[in-house]
């Protein structure tokens, strides 16, 4: 542990040896396989008088990750028991193609007593010239990155164009292999064809007591979702209920359902470069594969029309629910985005990580218990007549606070010219008053006085519309109701049932509902304080 290293080759001589061979490739072989590199060892040690080696650690794949490497990481715990004193290697590259790895385990093995030999470079890990070694190790990674990128496009392609499958088999499929020799490895291995075959594998049914195979189950989900009955989160926890579960055995969740119905591959369709097409938003090539399809094309075309009429509400399909909260509820107890789900003919919001994974204790919501918990709320509303001094008191300290602050806020005033931008066109306001305000606004950009918020129109409008809002929630259709959730609320947090906090789309709503008698769950304008009524 604490004698000196060896710092040129003439300080080897009666060392003991190991050597370390690693070859990724086929092609390696031709030129600095496991043979052409057990032969170079072997000469050096002779020509600078080390031991012969009694062992070598060969590793048959990519030098990118030393964990993956058994044979080395044996080498690492052999250096550190005392067992050898220099390893030979053929370059720097057979080492590691991680420069951070191999400066990493370099000095591991130094920390042990051994020194790395580089035949090739001739140089010593712990010799002159450690800088040409340290530019070694980078090149070596930097040449891994362009090859795999090189090689990952053109095998890709090449696999592709001939109608091979690339990548991991999706589930309710396995990946076909067939016995070749490797002339370099001098044994037979297996190699895989490209061709997919169904997992007709029997999997325990959980809690039924019989078996299915998982290219039986993506027939299923096929034809479940086809139907129109469940949507991919609602479909997610009915599978789980019925046994069944994904390839790594846990339950599945509406997103691994989804994944499952887009994928082209089950109607026996290859696709190329899905993954980055996808995310540019651009439409991925299709080619037919030679594997057995687990969905007809008359399937396919189903859950294709179903996915995107629920996706945009494309005409061509019945509503069977209307669900005011979508988009708008929040699990409190986990915080994930709660969905609307069907159930005997009732509107449910439930809470995704309890459906997939019952990782909590959120339990489905009826909607029609959410809506009536807004309907009490918006019948407590009632503007009191004097909310015109409270928005007046609000604009007054907005001023005050103004005041420290330079003389043009550019960035408040903008925003208001963008709010108000949209009430003009939502018409909210006529186009003499948008006209008006607009003008005033931009000369308050320019250098005159900060203006307030809105106009007293637009809040004699807004006070109206928000006493009345408990009678036209009362009366409206589901369709109203959920027109007029999705403009009042910008997001809504339910816990056990209950809405325990919501949040108001639009800023000016807030004076107003600050203002007026209801003071439960909602959030209130930053600064304001209400008056006590």
């Amino acid at each position: 542990m604490g004698r000196r290293l060896p710092r040129l080759f003439e300080d080897l001589k009666g060392l003991r040896s190991r050597g370390l061979i690693r070859e990724s490739t086929e092609a390696q072989g031709d030129r600095s396989g496991p043979i052409v590199q057990e032969r170079e060892v072997l000469a050096f040690a002779a020509r600078w008088g080390l031991r012969v080696p009694d062992r070598f650690y060969t590793d048959l794949r990519s030098g990118s990750d030393a964990r993956k490497r058994p044979q080395f990481l044996q080498m690492v715990q052999d250096a550190k028991a005392g067992q050898f004193d220099v390893l030979l290697v053929f370059d720097t590259s057979r080492l590691s193609r991680n420069w951070r790895q191999a400066g990493f385990y370099e000095d591991e093995l130094h920390a042990a007593g051994v020194c790395v030999a580089y035949i090739h470079e001739g140089q010593l890990s712990t010799g002159p010239g450690q800088l040409q070694v340290v530019v070694n190790h980078a090149l070596n990674e930097d040449w891994l990155d362009k090859h795999r990128e090189k090689v990952q496009q053109g095998y890709r392609v090449h696999r592709f164009e001939r109608g091979k499958y690339s990548g991991q088999p999706p589930i309710g499929y396995l990946m076909e292999y067939e016995q070749r020799f490797n002339p370099t490895k001098r044994a037979e291995e297996p190699v895989e064809t490209g061709r997919l075959l169904p997992d007709e594998d029997p999997q325990p049914r959980i809690g039924f007591g019989d078996t299915y195979t998982r290219a039986e189950l993506v027939r299923l989900i096929g034809r479940l979702y086809a139907s129109g009955r469940y949507g991919d989160r609602s479909l997610a926890p009915y599978l789980n209920r019925l046994g069944y579960r994904n390839k790594a055995g846990r339950p599945f969740t509406g997103s691994a359902v989804r994944v499952i119905l887009g994928n082209a591959t089950y109607a026996g369709m290859l696709a190329w470069n899905l993954k980055r097409k996808r995310q540019a938003g651009e439409q991925s090539e299709l080619v037919p594969g030679p594997h057995e399809p687990l969905w007809s094309v008359e399937l396919w075309d189903q859950i294709r029309a179903i996915r995107l009429r629920q996706r945009t509400g494309a005409p061509g399909g019945r509503q069977r629910h209307a669900y005011p909260f979508r988009g708008l509820v929040t699990c409190d107890r986990c915080g994930a985005k709660m969905f609307g789900e069907p159930h005997r003919q009732v509107a449910y919001m439930a809470c995704p990580t309890q459906r997939g994974r019952h990782g909590c204790e959120q339990r489905a919501v009826r909607s029609t218990r959410l809506e009536g918990q807004v309907e009490e709320w918006l019948r407590t509303l009632r503007v009191p007549d004097d909310w015109r001094d409270d928005i007046e008191r609000m604009q007054r300290g907005l001023v005050v606070a103004s005041s420290h602050r330079p003389a043009i806020d550019g960035t408040r005033i903008r925003g208001q010219l963008t709010r108000l931008r949209e009430l003009y066109v939502m018409g909210d306001i006529v186009r003499e008053e948008y006209v008006g305000r607009k003008r005033e606004l931009e000369d308050a950009l320019t250098g005159g006085p900060e203006q307030p918020s809105y106009s007293e129109a637009v809040l004699v409008k807004a006070a109206r519309l928000l006493s009345d809002l408990g009678d036209l929630w009362a009366l409206a259709t589901e369709a109203e109701r959920t027109e007029i959730a999705q403009t009042l609320f910008s997001a809504v947090r339910v816990r056990d049932g209950t809405i325990v906090s919501a949040r108001l789309a639009r800023d000016e709503y807030l004076p107003l509902v600050a203002s007026a008698q209801a003071r439960v769950w909602m959030a209130r304008p930053e600064g304001f304080e209400p008056p006590t009524i």
